[in-house]
């Protein structure tokens, strides 16, 4: 017997929609029924005609006119539009994944569940999962290796450079919820109130990688733990995320200071490799789904975690 599909929708039709959507294509365990954008002219739904059922260029709106056919809906719009998206869809009995820095929804990194952190799948099939930021993403796994094994901590800072080529429209607005975002998101994990976060989009020619890097102030530290399991979560997050990678293994840069770097390497699903922070980010959300769905439809998906 077929396994049934997880059927899922998309809102938003720019860099990350579009990615998301092509990449949904080509995984068995989904059914994308939806593309939503805004625009008749998107070059993200004329590039995925004939491949969605409902190719819909008037929002929500249009979406609202099939939610029959879906289970649950990826928001990859904006921080502003997605408070009304969540609205319109919870009352309608849908899960949501969040794709931008709205903190609507519960943080959720999916590596980092069951690590004693205050992060779980909902118990009800009508959930919203923020994906955060991908500077979350991608700094979470190093934030929590240093944290697990440190003591005394006391300042938390989070920096990442992406090529600006891969900075849509939405996330530019963003900017600011995205800083608040990834930094709620590094409390979380450290327990540190003192967390700064900080986005530079790169302009260089040729466009560079993503880079992220951790720096927490520690009274002590276990140096060969951390360096122990950020080995083992880079490894694990490798298994949907393949181009994330540990660049510089956890070091003491000063006294009492604990640093690492990871780089993202985009899959190319339809970006450029450059572009692994839009990568990190949608392959987190289908992850997030994939795990979600195990919950409340056992027979559709097996995740491998």
């Amino acid at each position: 017997m077929l396994k049934p599909k997880i059927r899922v929708a998309i809102i938003g039709t720019g860099h990350i929609g579009t990615d998301l959507c092509a990449r949904m294509l080509l995984d068995d365990s989904f059914d994308v029924r939806a593309f939503a954008g805004r625009r008749d002219d998107s070059p993200g739904l004329a590039m995925l005609k004939g491949k969605v059922p409902h190719l819909i260029s008037n929002g929500i709106e249009g979406l609202l006119e099939v939610v029959d056919e879906i289970d649950g809906v990826f928001d990859a719009t904006s921080a502003f539009d997605h408070k009304a998206h969540w609205l319109e869809l919870s009352s309608r009995g849908k899960w949501m994944i969040d794709l931008t820095p709205s903190q609507i929804g519960s943080p959720l990194v999916p590596e980092l569940l069951g690590k004693n952190l205050d992060m779980q799948i909902s118990p009800d099939v009508v959930a919203n999962y923020s994906m955060v930021t991908c500077g979350g993403q991608s700094s979470a796994p190093l934030v929590y290796a240093i944290a697990a094994h440190s003591s005394g901590i006391s300042e938390v800072e989070v920096s990442s450079s992406i090529a600006a080529l891969s900075a849509g429209p939405a996330t530019r607005r963003n900017i600011d919820q995205y800083v608040q975002s990834t930094e709620n998101l590094v409390q979380l994990i450290s327990g540190c109130e003192k967390v700064k976060s900080i986005l530079v989009l790169n302009p260089a020619e040729p466009p560079v990688m993503m880079r992220t890097t951790v720096q927490m102030k520690v009274e002590k530290c276990d140096l060969e733990k951390i360096r122990e399991t950020a080995r083992e979560i880079v490894e694990q997050i490798k298994q949907y995320v393949p181009g994330y990678d540990l660049v510089v293994e956890p070091y003491l840069n000063e006294a009492n200071i604990v640093s690492a770097t990871v780089k993202v390497t985009g899959a190319g699903y339809v970006l450029p490799e450059y572009a692994g922070n839009l990568d990190i980010i949608n392959a987190a959300a289908v992850q997030t789904a994939k795990i979600h769905a195990q919950r409340f439809l056992p027979d559709s998906v097996e995740v491998t975690r």
